[in-house]
């Protein structure tokens, strides 16, 4: 099954700092790992959610495959920063006490020699679980609708 872009965007339109916290996103959050909690996090979901609307091209049909590939791209994209905004938001995000997160870091086989490296690819795997979990709870949401449409 595709998914036009243009439906996509208009679910990821959706998903704001607002609509995370005032409980209309439950089951987008529902959907998200159990590192991906709390205050710090609903920041990070709006913006991936407005980053992946600008990556999402409104006539391109979307595959679940296509949107693991651009998952890495936007994910890719969040580590093109200044170490001091890589290590910060590792820290502030507490990317490190994660289990789950930290075998995706040993799956993606970790050869840094520094802090950063480590950080870098910790941030890394996290915003690729984040942009993978919007964009198909995005995809499904369009489908739904798209479903009601025609049933209505």
């Amino acid at each position: 099954m595709t998914m036009q872009g243009k439906q996509i965007k208009a679910t990821l339109s959706t998903i704001t700092q607002e609509s995370m916290t005032n409980g209309s996103m439950s089951e987008l959050w529902q959907e998200l790992p159990d590192f991906i909690s709390g205050s710090d996090w609903v920041g990070e979901i709006a913006d991936m959610a407005r980053t992946a609307t600008d990556w999402v091209s409104d006539d391109e049909e979307y595959t679940e495959d296509r949107l693991t590939d651009l998952s890495d791209n936007l994910a890719n994209s969040e580590c093109e920063d200044y170490y001091v905004n890589i290590n910060r938001r590792a820290q502030a995000l507490s990317l490190w006490a994660y289990d789950e997160l930290d075998d995706e870091v040993i799956e993606c086989g970790f050869e840094g020699k520094t802090l950063t490296d480590l950080n870098t690819l910790y941030l890394f795997c996290a915003m690729r679980g984040l942009a993978y979990r919007i964009l198909t709870y995005a995809y499904n949401k369009a489908e739904e609708l798209e479903i009601e449409e025609v049933s209505a």
